[in-house]
């Protein structure tokens, strides 16, 4: 049916190998819906990563809307540098804003990026019910962000589902995006949920095949056979 909803695909490109880094890029950006660009500071969590040099180096050569996920302290300090680097949305934690939300969030749109907004699994919603109208995407943490190799906490079913909930009541169109610890047995639930978008990372795409394109077709067929049928049922 053409009506049916499908999940939207967001990989995690800082995971890309770096020896083979350009292929993959080239492969995955015209298969992707956007490109999820993790922003790590060693403090917020306590791993580093790459980047908005990695997304200027992008800019050029990809079509597909990036979006800067800042999983840093201070995500003030690097909005203009996410923008100038040309990422379509930008993304903070909303406890990283609470004091200054929405001129944070009036910021990003001032620069002509989207803003999203992420929520580790012990936030609430409500921190961020009032701002809801200002954003185009909702990031909801299904584990702890930072750390590798986590279950996922399926509480945050519910949690996406109350946003979707909300989503409806208030008539907003703002995306739902899931991320974290991303494999065959959470995409159903993550879609009956509400959820519109998946983050795809190591276990989800990069681990089941050296071969990005082997890879990608493994990633396709647990997803649509987690999936099948599924627009019946909800």
């Amino acid at each position: 049916m053409e009506n049916e909803r499908k999940l939207k695909l967001a990989p995690s490109m800082g995971c890309c190998d770096l020896f083979d880094f350009r292929h993959q890029v080239e492969f995955i950006d015209p298969r992707s819906d956007f490109l999820h660009i993790d922003i790590k500071d060693g403090n917020y969590v306590k791993t580093y990563s790459i980047g908005p040099d990695f997304m200027a180096a992008l800019k050029e050569h990809v079509k597909t809307p990036m979006d800067a996920h800042l999983m840093v302290s201070h995500p003030q300090e690097i909005i203009e540098d996410c923008a100038k680097a040309g990422a379509a949305c930008i993304t903070p934690h909303t406890d990283c804003i609470e004091s200054d939300a929405f001129v944070t969030i009036n910021r990003i749109l001032s620069l002509g990026c989207k803003a999203g907004i992420a929520l580790n699994p012990s936030s609430s919603l409500e921190a961020i019910r009032y701002y809801l109208p200002l954003l185009s995407k909702v990031t909801v943490m299904i584990v702890d962000a930072g750390y590798a190799g986590q279950k996922v906490i399926t509480q945050m079913y519910d949690k996406i589902s109350t946003l979707a909930k909300w989503r409806a009541e208030m008539g907003l169109s703002f995306l739902i995006e899931a991320d974290g610890s991303m494999n065959a047995d959470v995409y159903r639930p993550l879609y009956e949920a509400g959820a519109d978008v998946v983050v795809l990372g190591p276990p989800a795409l990069w681990k089941k095949d050296p071969d990005i394109e082997k890879a990608w077709s493994v990633m396709e067929q647990e997803m649509k056979a987690a999936l099948k049928d599924a627009n019946r049922n909800i």
